[in-house]
């Protein structure tokens, strides 16, 4: 089976061959904190900071991993200051894309909503990303790490993942959401995680990208860590191209 660059299965879940995590995932407020006490820490290769007091004391002795994962309890503007000031003291400690995960909304946001999306992540330097529906703050650190971090049928190289992640908008879906097909019809490009079960076969995965081309010919970067539990599959629909690059058509697995 396919997996990413530089990991390896043991029984305690996966390992690095380096130092640095794959992800470092700092929870901004008790919800995002309780969350995501329930992820395996392990399994995923993350350091997660938990909220307190001390929490930019941690952060200033944490070490960056390679993606940033910062979970705000607020969308105003003394979060995105919080997450902003915790981003830049991580990647001086050598720290890779910031991911900024806001509360999660009812439903699909509209057109001043949106630009308030982009608004942000300008203003942070992060890729925000928006969860709907019913996606969290957890789905998005299973969307963005496990493809990094966990064996599955389906690879896929870094580079495609870290990519993505620059100072953007997306929205994040549970494959199960209806509003999925329309956020799809808006796509730059598409992330999506098919979290397969031991049992899963190939079809699961022709199956989610045939679902996104019909809807879009946004580029199509395609995982498929293999979990337990959880999500059938989880999907984060960029809303604007990568800087520098257009939306394109086909996929990337």
């Amino acid at each position: 089976m396919s997996h990413a660059r530089g990991f390896r299965l043991e029984r305690g879940g996966v390992t690095s061959t380096y130092m640095q995590p794959v992800g470092t995932v700092v929870a901004f407020g008790t919800a995002p904190t309780n969350e995501v006490s329930r992820l395996d820490a392990t399994a995923l290769a993350c350091d997660i900071l938990g909220f307190g007091e001390d929490l930019f004391t941690r952060i200033k002795r944490a070490e960056g991993g390679s993606l940033l994962l910062l979970l705000a309890e607020a969308a105003d503007d003394p979060a995105l200051a919080a997450a902003a000031k915790a981003s830049r003291i991580l990647q001086l400690r050598g720290g890779g894309e910031a991911v900024l995960v806001l509360p999660a909304i009812p439903a699909l946001p509209g057109s001043q909503a949106r630009g308030k999306l982009q608004r942000a992540a300008q203003s942070t330097g992060a890729c925000v990303v928006q969860p709907v529906a019913g996606a969290s703050w957890a789905d998005a650190v299973r969307c963005f790490v496990e493809p990094l971090a966990v064996f599955g049928l389906i690879g896929v190289d870094p580079r495609e993942i870290h990519g993505l992640l620059s100072a953007r908008s997306a929205l994040l879906h549970r494959w199960q959401d209806a509003s999925l097909d329309l956020s799809l019809r808006d796509a730059g490009e598409v992330l999506v995680s098919c979290r397969l079960r031991p049992s899963a076969t190939l079809r699961q995965i022709d199956a989610a990208a045939q679902r996104v081309r019909s809807a879009t010919g946004a580029r199509l970067v395609l995982a498929g860590p293999e979990v337990n539990d959880g999500p059938s599959a989880l999907a984060a629909v960029f809303l604007d191209p990568a800087p520098g690059r257009s939306a394109e058509a086909g996929s990337r697995t």
